[in-house]
């Protein structure tokens, strides 16, 4: 399985950054390659204006939906055509979060941009930090030890949690679900404890570096986070499993920006998105040698599908958390790493599974200094997908349908 992620420019030269089976490859382009990407001229083009086509007729006017108010707390805007209920297109303007930041990392250092990158988006803080540090690693022939490896792997799954329970914490609100919201929005206060607890940081901020990570928890407090991501498993499921009892809450999501796998691929969606179409779309960490995690799989498509992959993907992480932790002081501390190098230059690129998709970076280095960044998230494919699915759908299913992707403006914009 083949999926666009992103292209890339060097040179005169253009390269199609592909997730194939599993693993980020870089290939360079040709027509009957990028005939094969249904996606290939909306990330060539990456207009700022997503699905830009305004409607007119008797009736029709356009509702503007932020920036910045209720429901959408980031800077961008919906433009949604309507005659009075049913949505008949949406545009999604993500300009205001346009920060030009891979112009703005050139020239730097590594260590300066890689600053800059996990500020992008703060939800997926550690997944910037993680994907932009092993571009630059492999550009610059750094090795990591296996302890920074399964370091990095459990924050991954760390960030993963408090995420989707956001993204549940959303939908139950959106659903009028007030005691469900109110006890998902304790769950992930409580995950945003444990993710400082494990690096300092609520959001794992500062704990990531060019080959190497800030110093890891004293094993005296690893049985404590081990029991509190315990506590968090049991206490989501109790919660999962009544919720899924309420038929008004499952039916407001039921049908609910309903993908294909067939649109899904054309949108090239990875994570959750893709997942509750049934595909697996697997990203392979290079940490294989832990435990795998399952791949959570729907078929429907909708936000219910998406919501329950999230959902299982919770338990299943804590779970990888747990058992990890209760080894972490066996891992060694020295091995095949190489952090100090001679290397001033060279290129690299990596793509991480973040909490909503594939997460990419691409990097040249000259003297040390970035020459070339280039950034790939999930969030911009996920906005082309709602603005599409979104169309017929009547604005009480509005935040169903968005918040369920679970994608940023940030993110998107860069």
């Amino acid at each position: 399985m083949k999926i666009l992620i992103g292209i890339v420019e060097s040179g005169s030269e253009e390269y199609l950054f592909v997730l194939e089976n599993g693993k980020p490859v870089l290939i360079k382009a040709d027509d009957k390659l990028i005939g094969k990407f249904a996606n290939y001229e909306i990330l060539r083009q990456k207009p700022l204006k997503i699905n830009d086509k305004p409607i007119k007729g008797p009736g029709v006017f356009k509702f503007r939906y932020g920036p910045v108010t209720s429901g959408i707390l980031e800077a961008g805007c919906y433009h949604l055509y309507t005659y009075g209920e049913k949505i008949l297109n949406a545009t999604i303007n993500i300009s205001w979060k346009k920060r030009d930041l891979e112009q703005a990392m050139q020239q730097k250092s590594p260590e300066e941009s890689l600053f800059m990158a996990e500020r992008i988006c703060s939800n997926f803080a550690m997944s910037h930090s993680l994907a932009f540090s092993r571009a630059v690693e492999m550009a610059l022939d750094i090795r990591p030890s296996l302890l920074t490896h399964n370091w990095r792997t459990l924050f991954i799954e760390s960030e993963r949690i408090y995420n989707h329970l956001h993204v549940i914490q959303k939908l139950a609100s959106s659903a009028a679900q007030k005691v469900l919201a109110a006890h998902l929005s304790a769950l992930f206060e409580d995950a945003l404890r444990l993710s400082e607890a494990l690096t300092g940081s609520r959001y794992l901020m500062g704990v990531n570096h060019i080959g190497k990570l800030s110093p890891t928890p004293e094993v005296s407090i690893i049985q404590k986070i081990i029991d509190g991501y315990q506590e968090l498993k049991e206490r989501f499921t109790k919660l999962y499993k009544k919720s899924l009892s309420d038929n008004n809450y499952l039916d407001r999501l039921h049908s609910s920006g309903t993908l294909t796998q067939e649109q899904a691929q054309t949108f090239g969606l990875t994570g959750p998105s893709l997942r509750a179409c049934g595909v697996k779309g697997e990203l392979y960490d290079d940490s294989r040698h832990l435990i795998d995690l399952p791949v959570i799989t729907k078929k429907e498509g909708d936000a219910l599908a998406r919501m329950e992959v999230r959902a299982e993907e919770i338990v299943n992480s804590c779970q990888y958390l747990i058992d990890h932790l209760r080894v972490s002081d066996s891992w060694p501390e020295e091995g095949d790493e190489k952090v100090q190098t001679e290397n001033t230059g060279g290129t690299g690129y990596a793509l991480v599974n973040s909490p909503s998709g594939a997460l990419g970076y691409y990097v040249e280095i000259v003297n040390r200094k970035m020459k070339q960044v280039n950034i790939f998230t999930p969030s911009y494919p996920g906005m082309h997908a709602i603005s599409q699915v979104l169309e017929g759908h009547i604005f009480t299913d509005f935040p169903f349908v968005v918040d369920s992707f679970g994608v940023h403006f940030a993110d998107a914009a860069c």
